[in-house]
């Protein structure tokens, strides 16, 4: 399930435009994961967001708060979830997202994800290791399950 930790550029984006940056995103982690559009599936999918301070953010070794409308994200997923073709969609979409959310105050949108898949056996949560096939079961992973079934 998407944990997504989500690094934006000071002033970009008001309260709002933030929820829906997360909804949106939240989507797109879930549709490239296979998770159901349902809530109880959905349950585990996190995003979090912080704002970097004014004066925090620069471009070429330049301050750069107004320049652009920067969306940075650290998307940890369970190894074996996501292929080349999930990614490439959640990447469009993640720039789609941004784009249509940061409004046209004339900055540019940029956007970065970086993907950290971790291994099997190697994410604590809620006091217990994720397993994959645990994982699946609760989530019902759709492109997952059948994978899982034939181990």
């Amino acid at each position: 399930m998407p944990l997504l930790r989500v690094t934006l550029t000071p002033g970009a984006f008001d309260d709002a435009r933030k929820a829906l940056l997360a909804a949106a995103l939240t989507d797109a982690a879930c549709r490239a994961e296979s998770l159901p559009d349902d809530p109880r599936s959905r349950m585990g999918a996190l995003v979090v967001v912080q704002e970097l301070a004014p004066g925090a953010f620069y471009s070429a070794g330049h301050p750069a708060d107004a320049a652009v409308a920067g969306v940075f994200i650290d998307w940890q997923v369970s190894a074996g979830v996501l292929d080349g073709a999930r990614k490439a969609r959640f990447a469009a979409e993640l720039q789609d997202a941004a784009k249509a959310v940061a409004g046209d105050d004339g900055r540019p949108v940029v956007t970065s994800c970086v993907i950290h898949e971790v291994p099997e056996g190697q994410w604590a949560q809620n006091g217990a290791i994720r397993r994959l096939p645990e994982i699946t079961a609760r989530a019902r992973f759709e492109h997952l399950t059948a994978l899982v079934d034939q181990r």
